[in-house]
């Protein structure tokens, strides 16, 4: 792992000098956060026991994004899991105590249905469901009903994805609407692509924080979601005009195959036979793996906190080991967090 680090020692030396050279740094004034957020998604069929959460994560966890629990449909109404939303309440409040963690619920929207095999017109599709309830005038009420009667502290919006402009300006108003109803009691977030970004001004404003959809995509050699291709996602982040201290980068705790196939392996579940460049081979599958290790989760943390964004996201919490493991990832984040504050 130290030839890792200091690879990522080295590249990121090199941006600031050629930044600095050519006097465009953007990291020039920017001021470390006060509030640094780390944020989880946790999936709420994964924490249906307590022993699946270990309290001692919530030392370094601020903010929870409960996921799959909830979701709203094409005329406004949103429908809760009652029984698995209420349970993971449960087990995630105990594991936090007495910390001061938020938690937010994320809906997932209506998926709309089409015998198409292409992706867009499946979007297409799946947009035209999203406008309608977005343009329904009782889904703001409805969401307000649930944060109430389960005391969240936000809601949160994971729609993947409005292609056209005619779902984005659904999208963009709505959020804007939700904002004004939401008032100064609950926050609002939005998962986002780098490559996907069209948020009006109006709606830039009225989102609380963009959890930064930084994965799921290798670079020439097969590796998932490095350093390097992170930073250039930044980039049009940042052309977009979003505040930079509204933006959590998005950290995985998995990983995808040199293919991108459909295989999703989790960090816990190979963390010890990951060689020292961060590559797992899985001999039932033959395929190969290229993992965000502790230095890789170290170095992008440390690049949130020292270019002034707002935190770091991961996904999900159920693929770490506990963070008392001296191999967990919530381990490196924290221990880069003390270290630089």
């Amino acid at each position: 792992m130290a030839l890792v680090n200091r690879i990522f020692a080295i590249f990121t030396a090199l941006i600031t000098l050629i930044s600095n050279f050519f006097g465009i740094s953007p990291d020039k004034d920017v001021q470390k956060v006060d509030d640094f957020k780390v944020t989880t998604y946790i999936r709420g069929d994964y924490v249906q026991s307590p022993d699946s959460l270990y309290p001692e994560d919530f030392d370094i966890i601020t903010h929870v994004i409960l996921f799959e629990c909830a979701s709203f449909d094409s005329n406004g109404n949103v429908n809760v899991e009652v029984q698995k939303a209420e349970t993971a309440l449960k087990n995630i409040r105990n594991a936090i105590g007495s910390r001061d963690v938020k938690i937010t619920l994320n809906l997932l929207g209506p998926r709309g249905y089409t015998d198409s095999t292409d992706w867009n017109e499946q979007m297409e599709v799946q947009s035209d469901e999203h406008n309608k309830a977005f343009a329904s005038g009782v889904l703001e009420d409805n969401i307000i009903t649930v944060l109430e009667k389960y005391d969240f502290d936000g809601v949160h919006f994971d729609y993947e994805y409005p292609l056209s402009l005619k779902a984005w300006h659904y999208y963009n108003k709505f959020l804007v609407s939700l904002d004004k109803a939401l008032g100064d009691f609950y926050t609002l977030g939005v998962a986002a692509s780098s490559w996907n970004l069209k948020f009006s001004s109006a709606a830039i404003d009225a989102i609380d924080t963009f959890e930064l959809m930084s994965y799921d995509f290798n670079d020439a050699e097969g590796r998932h979601a490095t350093f390097e291709d992170t930073i250039a996602q930044l980039d049009d982040v940042n052309l977009h005009g979003i505040p930079r201290e509204k933006v959590n980068i998005g950290l995985p705790f998995y990983s995808r195959p040199t293919d991108l196939s459909g295989y999703w392996y989790s960090y816990n579940g190979c963390y010890n036979e990951i060689d020292e460049n961060g590559w797992y081979h899985c001999p039932n599958t033959g395929k190969d793996f290229w993992f965000n290790t502790p230095d890789v989760i170290e170095a992008k943390t440390e690049y949130a906190i020292n270019n002034g964004y707002g935190g770091v996201m991961v996904w999900h919490y159920n693929c770490d080991l506990p963070s008392t493991h001296e191999d967990s990832l919530f381990r490196a984040i924290g221990t880069t967090i003390n270290n630089s504050y």
